[in-house]
């Protein structure tokens, strides 16, 4: 089981199974996360919808290299456009969403956390957009996302530096909504969401619908994709063969 979700008090939790792989996204993640957030939509008993790792160590490094390096031409782009359909269902889901960065967070791990409404991070954790330094762009609309987010130069500071992040500094950003205690991780991050969740549905649907009509135009929803095209351009390039490298040669 690489991926499974468990629903308590209102909240629906989506756990990426593979702590082995430091919680990687594949397509057995992806396609689980694509009926999760069906499941989780259609579940009048489901108020939050949130996201997290198996283990201590990782939230998400991203997507699978193992799987997805190898790609090239348009099956590197149908993943690309596939995985960035989920985020953007995720960013415009009609419930209030939560990635609980519960360790390390790299790359696309980083865009599915910015897909969520909240981000509560453990501290120790390590975050950062590092698609720069493999010779890409964010590959699921995460820049996009990004700017809507957050201050234009804090946003393409993160993006241009490339670099792991402390949760701290990515709380004095404006990227981390909390940094949590790692002795009372799940009891801080349960507490937020209980108290969310004690709204009714109606209030918590309302209120998404009005903080989802930013995402949901024209102008941005082809922003987003056109970002997924670029970035497809540069999967294979030469300085991305170069920057992978390193890890096919650990394989």
């Amino acid at each position: 089981m690489e991926a499974m979700m468990e629903q308590r008090d209102g909240v629906a939790l989506f756990t990426i199974c593979r702590p082995e792989k430091r919680n990687a996204v594949n397509f057995v993640v992806m396609e689980a996360l694509e009926g999760a957030l069906s499941e989780a939509e259609a579940d009048e008993r489901v108020k939050i919808f949130a996201i997290t790792g198996a283990g201590d160590e990782a939230f998400c490094s991203g997507g699978d290299l193992h799987e997805f390096g190898p790609l090239r031409g348009a099956e590197a782009k149908q993943m690309l456009t596939r995985m960035g359909e989920v985020l953007y269902r995720l960013l415009t889901f009609p419930k209030p969403t939560a990635a609980l960065v519960n360790g390390a967070a790299m790359g696309g791990g980083c865009e599915l956390a910015t897909a969520c409404d909240f981000r509560f991070v453990k501290e120790g954790s390590r975050i950062g957009f590092i698609q720069g330094r493999l010779g890409i762009t964010t590959g699921w609309g995460g820049a996009s996302m990004l700017f809507g987010k957050l201050p234009y130069a804090r946003a393409l500071d993160l993006l241009l530096r490339a670099e792991p992040m402390t949760a701290e500094d990515m709380e004095a950003c404006g990227w981390a909504d909390a940094v949590l205690a790692a002795d009372h991780w799940r009891e801080q991050w349960q507490a937020r969401l209980t108290l969310y969740a004690a709204r009714s549905l109606a209030v918590l649907e309302a209120y998404k619908a009005a903080a989802g009509e930013k995402w949901r135009t024209v102008w941005f929803r082809e922003q987003f994709f056109a970002e997924i095209d670029r970035c497809a351009a540069l999967w294979g390039s030469v300085e991305h063969e170069q920057a992978l490298h390193p890890f096919f040669r650990k394989q």
